[in-house]
């Protein structure tokens, strides 16, 4: 696989975690912890910048530390509580919302209108013990953007996917439902709320998560229209990638997932 930055590295895709399909209910029974850690890239506006990620998966909590801009945060998911936890580590904060606040956007995407084509290509890659198959993505999505201006979102590039994993069977309910209305995928280190972009992210996870565990992605997003966004898009298209370099199962503290005790909290709706 050939990442958009290095010729010998795995790229996955950036839009805070591609492996966050977030439920309404947390494990029961047996569970696989889960850790992925790797760098982050994204072009936006000609403008790239590159980042450390690192997700944790236990039970009904999740957690993803990034670096963009030489700062670093960290995102807390509860499921249980249904919230989500921004941490500002240069600011000692803390900000909870919930998961239902971060999709009320200014969307505008009819994401069971995306139009979607993944053809396996035939080459693998392996990441730790996952077999990663890597798919062509070409994906359309109808949306409207400012001043109500139509557009075509479109998404294209590679996904590499682990069919018939254990952890796709230990962490089915986190997979099954992406199909929550409150799925959030959270935007670099802003946490900000849904956009037309995350939609079209979503609506894709929704189609590729039950074929296996998503360990790669290179996408490039961009407009199809007439108007002034779809032209700017057609300029500046938006180019997100991830390289993660070590996967483990190894058994994750339950405190990884708590706000630190000197963080000052509040709480935004």
């Amino acid at each position: 696989m050939t990442p958009p930055t290095s010729r010998a590295r795995l790229p996955v895709v950036l839009i805070a975690a591609l492996l966050i399909a977030l439920g309404p209910a947390g494990i029961s029974g047996s569970h696989a912890d889960l850790t992925l850690k790797g760098r982050s890239g994204l072009v936006a506006l000609n403008m790239p910048n590159l980042g450390q990620e690192t997700l944790y998966l236990k039970k009904d909590r999740l957690r993803r530390d990034l670096t963009d801009r030489g700062r670093s945060y960290s995102y807390l998911y509860d499921l249980k509580r249904r919230e989500l936890i921004f941490l500002d580590h240069a600011q000692r904060q803390a900000t909870t919302r919930t998961l239902a606040a971060m999709v009320k956007g200014k969307g505008g995407g009819a994401a069971r209108d995306l139009k979607l084509k993944l053809i396996p290509t035939g080459r693998k890659q392996d990441l730790g013990h996952w077999n990663c198959v890597e798919h062509d993505l070409d994906a359309s999505l109808p949306a409207e953007m400012a001043n109500k201006e139509q557009v075509t979102l479109l998404l294209t590039g590679r996904l590499w996917i682990a069919p018939k994993t254990k952890e796709q069977r230990d962490l089915d309910p986190f997979v099954k439902s992406v199909q929550a209305e409150d799925f959030f995928i959270g935007a670099s280190a802003q946490g900000q709320v849904d956009t037309v972009q995350t939609q079209g992210v979503k609506e894709v996870l929704r189609r590729v998560l039950p074929r296996g565990m998503l360990c790669g992605a290179d996408l490039q997003l961009g407009y199809q229209g007439d108007g002034p966004m779809a032209n700017l898009g057609r300029r500046m298209a938006t180019r997100m990638s991830i390289v993660y370099d070590t996967l483990s199962t190894d058994a994750i503290e339950d405190g990884l997932f708590e706000v630190p005790a000197d963080y000052r909290v509040t709480r935004t709706n």
